[in-house]
Parts: structure tokens; sequence; C-alpha cells
């Protein structure tokens, strides 16, 4: 074995820290510039999915956020005292359908205007080139990332 064999082991590790670290800090700057938002990462993630205008069941949406039924509840339930979401029953003894209101689309985008600022500030200053190069190699590591997480069809 080669000495250039046997350092790749450690190359491996220390780039998946150096990695894990940078993503530790990100997330530390994310949560430090959330605070300027109104709505928590529960209420986001559920008003993303109305984006389109569709209603949907407690069940889709659990489907479709990959979590429990019982935790989707609970946050529609916050939602719907907040005046984020609202629930119906398009038919008597069916299930309740959920769609943003008008006070929760307005959140959303404000608050998705405040998150953007700051990852096009910082991709700003990087300059078109590198800011291209960034993102295309973050998007073939997140692929990459997620063709490892098995049972994951996430896109």
């Amino acid at each position: 074995m080669t000495a250039d064999e046997s350092d790749a082991p450690r190359a491996d590790v220390e780039s998946g820290r150096r990695l894990a670290g940078q993503y530790a800090r990100l997330e530390r700057f994310r949560r430090s510039h959330q605070q300027n938002m109104r709505l928590g990462t529960a209420d986001l993630r559920i008003l993303w999915l109305f984006t389109d205008g569709s209603p949907r069941t407690l069940k889709e949406i659990a489907r479709e956020l990959g979590l429990e039924q019982s935790t989707v509840n609970r946050q529609v339930n916050a939602a719907v005292a907040d005046g984020l979401l609202e629930k119906t029953r398009p038919t008597a003894g069916s299930a309740f359908h959920v769609v943003s209101t008008e006070a929760g689309r307005d959140a959303f985008e404000k608050d998705v205007a405040i998150s953007l600022q700051g990852y096009e500030a910082a991709l700003r200053t990087l300059g078109e080139a590198d800011s291209s190069q960034l993102l295309e190699l973050l998007e073939r590591f997140v692929e990459a990332y997620g063709s490892l997480a098995p049972g994951d069809d996430a896109s």
C-alpha cells in the first residue's frame, strides 16, 4: 500500500468533517437570520405545499411532508388558530380539506423573501461565475448524497 492509498480514507474523513462543520455554521447563521421571520419551520413547510393553490386533506399533507398524521394535525390546528390555514368540509361527512388563507399566503411570501435575501446577498459576494459553480456543485452533491438515503424518493 502506498502512502497515498493509506491517506485516502483519512482525507475523506477530514473532508466529511469539514463539510459537516460548514453545514453546522450555515445552519447557525440561517437560524439567526430566521429570527427576522414571522413563521416557524413547521408553518413554512406546510404553507409551501399550498403554493400550488390546491386544497389537501390531513392525510395528503402528512404523506407529502413525510410526517405522522398526528403531527400534521397538531401543526395544521396551530396554523388554523393563527389564521394561516383554513379547514373546510366539502361535503358532510367527508375529510377536512385544508387551504391557505390570504394572511397565510402573505406571511409565507414575506418570510420567503426575507430568507432569500440572505442567500442572494451571499451569492452576490461570490460573483456570478463562483456562485454558478457553487450552485452546480451543491446540486450535484445533494443528488449524490440523496442517492445514498435508502427509500427516500424526495426531490
